[in-house]
């Protein structure tokens, strides 16, 4: 079973959002934008800790822009599918399927206003709150089936430490309770003289006896003798059904405690935990589907054991569990499935959210992408906008041309994306379905003969794709016709109105035919050493000589395109960019 879709109503920060999921979910999403609120709308409605008093919202619970007068509610629904195969979920969500798919149980929670107020309410006194399931609000949730299908949370501020300390919370309760059932009375019976023993022992060394006796007195005086608590210094609870709550874990093969971990290390163990504890709870039929809530573990944990432990979890094997993060982390995203990434952005006020659990890629297209977002590019979903360009050069000169615009990059919130090639499509498609701003830097390519150029059947395959990504109309038959038919300029002219920019020959080749970096170009090639023939090349270009493009490009090609992009980067000084490019740096711009 799994989480198969969301839907929130008029809570807090959402308007609407309705996204669907593939089981685990990543959260991305900037300070503010609601990524706690979303986790808890889902509380609402699973979290068998949490008490009525906070179910009950109050009025501020409310999205900025609800008209009380129209008596909105705040409504949060979940769907799960995929429960067919378990005779015990589908004993549990029978009663909940959906009418319109019988293979989908929804779970509802709703806060609205009470039959009885007839007047704008000015007060949560005046709401109340209802969980159901299957649309039906005659078919209240039980709680037994919030014991069974549960959330269990780590939030940002965890105390990991002091959970595991806590006999009352720490996921190792349950599981000492059942090894210590297993053993006799005798048994424990004698581990407790064994222990009375040694404390015996130690409470006759004398400078400890005259501490526990000072305590003692101390208490005595403030407490009176009808109120004494008569302590004692000792290992552990001379009670023999007691004494396993002094088993704890420690670390360095025992010599030290949890107190003493640090908190990567405290965290992994309480992860750890918790999952034992739900295996532990589906042994003993006590829990069905648990879904583990974690708020930015990398808080906590060195990048390498984020990739450890998360591409573990990621990738478990076990139907009857599933992870739902929060994070800012490039390095948990890397080794986060694609399908899993749920994006929050924030716009006037109101939080929309887009899913990539129903991206519209091919299985091969899908691998590509996420070899592709390792820990430096899976910046990416963390962006507000990017630019896609085709290489190295491109992707190594961009922030600097932006700079000179007057642009930061990085406080815009824009990446430049190098898809090592023109294969754009697929993230194409992936920016469209996070909502993403974006603009497509290519090259025209043109052929010989009458076959059209490159750049122009690529820009309408790229039209096409991000249209099916967003679920908006196909190209209109007639600017497609218009399209194959339009020479260079009006072509350009009319994609770049959509945020894809064309050169009419290759990046190198537009930097040598801007004023402004020519000679930064030539400075470069000047400095290679090349034969006499190519430095009197050099030299006539210089002078004001056409530049032979066939020439310039063999002369990069022994530089390497990389290794060039690398010195004009240092030789920019502020110089504008070659107008294309300009173009898409400010449309990106404008638009986050």
């Amino acid at each position: 079973m799994y989480l198969a879709k969301l839907n929130i109503r008029n809570f807090r920060n959402f308007a609407e959002i309705d996204i669907p999921l593939a089981g685990n979910v990543v959260l991305l999403g900037e300070n503010r934008v609601g990524k706690s609120n979303l986790l808890f709308a889902i509380r609402l409605v699973l979290d068998p800790t949490l008490p009525d008093s906070a179910r009950q919202l109050k009025l501020s619970d409310f999205w900025d822009g609800c008209d009380l007068t129209e008596n909105p509610q705040i409504e949060v629904h979940l769907e799960f599918t995929d429960f067919e195969g378990d005779d015990a979920l589908v004993a549990l969500m029978t009663d909940f399927r959906t009418a319109n798919d019988p293979k989908v149980a929804q779970l509802s929670y709703v806060y609205r206003k009470i039959s009885e107020a007839t007047c704008v309410p000015e007060s949560g006194e005046e709401f109340e709150f209802i969980v159901y399931g299957g649309g039906n609000e005659s078919r209240p949730l039980p709680s037994q089936l919030r014991r069974r299908i549960a959330i269990d949370m780590l939030d940002a501020l965890r105390d990991a430490e002091g959970q595991l300390a806590s006999w009352r919370n720490s996921p190792l309760r349950p599981l000492l309770e059942d090894a210590v059932d297993s053993v006799s009375r005798t048994e424990l019976d004698a581990v407790a003289a064994d222990l009375e023993e040694a404390t015996m022992k130690v409470e006759s060394f004398p400078s400890v006896k005259a501490l526990e006796e000072s305590l003692r007195s101390g208490i005595f005086d403030l407490s009176g003798r009808a109120q004494d608590i008569d302590a004692r210094l000792r290992f552990a609870p001379t009670d023999p059904l007691r004494l396993f709550r002094s088993i704890a874990f420690f670390i360095d093969g025992g010599k030290r405690s949890i107190a003493e971990a640090s908190l990567g290390s405290a965290n992994v163990m309480l992860i750890a935990l918790k999952l034992a504890e739900f295996s532990w709870r589906r042994t003993k039929n006590e829990r069905n589907y648990s879904l583990l809530c974690i708020e930015e573990p990398e808080a906590h944990l060195h990048p390498q054991l984020q990739r450890s432990i998360f591409d573990k979890l990621f990738q478990s094997p076990d139907s009857a569990q599933a992870l739902i993060v929060t994070t800012h982390s490039p390095t948990l995203t890397a080794v986060a499935p694609l399908r899993s990434i749920v994006s929050l952005r924030l716009e006037n006020g109101q939080s929309f959210a887009n899913s990539l659990a129903a991206l519209p890629v091919s299985d091969d297209e899908l691998d590509d992408i996420e070899r592709y977002l390792n820990a430096t590019r899976s910046e990416l979903l963390f962006a507000r906008g990017v630019i896609f360009v085709e290489g190295d050069a491109e992707e190594a000169l961009l922030p600097g041309f932006a700079e000179a615009m007057g642009y930061n990059l990085d406080q815009l919130g824009i990446t430049v994306c190098n898809v090592a090639g023109t294969h754009f499509i697929p993230y194409v498609k992936l920016a469209g379905s996070l909502g993403l701003r974006f603009a497509v830097v290519t090259d025209w390519d043109p052929l010989d003969g009458s076959k059209p150029p490159l750049g122009k059947t690529r820009t309408i395959d790229i039209w096409d794709a991000f249209c099916e990504a967003v679920g908006s109309p196909p190209l209109a038959p007639d600017i497609r016709a218009w399209s194959e038919k339009a020479d260079f300029a009006n072509f350009s002219k009319h994609w770049a109105k959509w945020g894809i920019f064309l050169n009419d020959q290759t990046f190198e080749i537009a930097v040598a035919k801007t004023p402004c970096l020519l000679g930064a170009l030539l400075d470069i090639l000047e400095e290679q050493g090349f034969g006499r023939k190519r430095t009197a090349r050099i030299a006539a270009w210089r002078s004001g000589i056409e530049i032979d493009n066939d020439q310039l490009l063999a002369m990069v090609a022994d530089i390497g395109k990389g290794r060039l992009s690398a010195k004009l980067a240092k030789k920019l000084g502020g110089q504008n960019p070659p107008h294309y490019i300009a173009s898409a740096i400010d449309f990106v711009a404008r638009h986050v």
